[in-house]
């Protein structure tokens, strides 16, 4: 299933981290972190998404990130925004 991970925040995200528990996502890609050229990466349970040039994506709301994998968005934790 494919699902997006949606945002609102009062300031610019530098990245993010977060956790799925109880299953593992297999793919991360696109939305505004694809837009601002982050590097996104889902591996087993922690899906993590940064700029190697220090692009940020801008404060308000969106969706951040599309996932693929077997989830819900009860089985989300321990968000990292460092803003």
């Amino acid at each position: 299933s494919f699902g997006d991970i949606l945002y609102n925040v009062p300031t610019d995200i530098a990245g993010f981290q977060f956790n799925i528990d109880g299953t593992t996502a297999s793919g991360a890609a696109g939305g505004e972190a694809g837009a601002a050229g982050f590097t996104v990466s889902a591996s087993g349970t922690t899906v993590l998404g940064f700029s190697f040039s220090g692009s940020f994506i801008p404060a308000g709301d969106g969706t951040l990130v599309y996932l693929t994998g077997d989830y819900d968005q009860a089985c989300f934790s321990d968000f990292v925004l460092p803003l």
